[in-house]
């Protein structure tokens, strides 16, 4: 995305900390909130906001890093870390098997543009990989839906307007809408539990208004990786004390 030389608007940190509230409260709702509830939708449209940020920055985060090979060793520490926490929390026990945590698929993500803009790779194997990896990604939180986000950020900031990013993963989240579109068709009563899904588009809104300055202090960077843990383990012992 291109820079706003103006310098208004929000920092990526900003953003970040925006998001990591959105997805304490989508988690909170999917533990302890009926999910076609109103409070329980609402909770979880906000928390629609979180993914697709993230999976921005990863796109952000590979064009800016000074060592691409340390932000995967950051990712795959935080990854495996994460694994028994996420197991934790939503699968009933640290060692427990299921779905993988949302910072496996940001490694996946990141794999994903490692290899589509790899000059090493040849271009007629690179979509078969990115493939290949996402269906990977469908055994982590938000599956394949979160490489095909990550690729849309990806391939839409090379473009020539200043939001084609955005213009890109709007189109990619329409994608990601449309199963669940025809499903409502054909089956109306499934829309008290889908609507939230339409709180994907939030995050054109947010992303609309960074304006391209990393912000924050030093630390900030492990703000998320340290909280995606931490908070997963305290829900899951307040689930394991007084969910229902």
């Amino acid at each position: 995305m291109v820079k706003n030389n103006n310098k208004k608007g929000l920092t990526a940190s900003e953003i970040k900390y925006i998001a990591i509230l959105a997805m304490l409260i989508d988690h909170i709702a999917w533990l302890f909130v009926v999910t076609d509830s109103v409070a329980g939708q609402i909770m979880h449209f906000i928390g629609r906001t979180t993914a697709p940020v993230m999976c921005f920055f990863i796109s952000e985060g590979y064009h800016h890093t000074r060592n691409v090979k340390k932000y995967f060793i950051r990712l795959g520490i935080f990854a495996v870390i994460s694994h028994f926490a996420y197991a934790f929390c939503f699968n009933g026990g640290f060692f427990e098997r299921g779905t993988e945590s949302m910072i496996s698929t940001l490694f996946l993500c990141l794999l994903s543009v490692y290899i589509y803009n790899s000059k090493s790779i040849n271009i007629c194997l690179k979509l078969p990989l990115i493939m290949f990896i996402a269906f990977f990604a469908d055994y982590c939180d938000w599956g394949s839906d979160a490489i095909l986000f990550t690729m849309a950020f990806e391939i839409g900031r090379s473009g020539e307007h200043k939001h084609s990013d955005l213009a890109g993963y709007s189109l990619a989240a329409v994608v990601y809408l449309l199963p669940t579109a025809i499903s409502i068709v054909k089956y109306p009563s499934f829309i008290s539990y889908n609507i939230h899904k339409l709180g994907v588009f939030l995050p054109v809104l947010l992303l609309w208004l960074y304006n391209g300055e990393k912000g924050g202090g030093k630390y900030d960077k492990w703000v998320f990786y340290i909280f995606y843990p931490a908070h997963l383990l305290f829900l899951g012992y307040l689930n394991y004390r007084y969910g229902y």
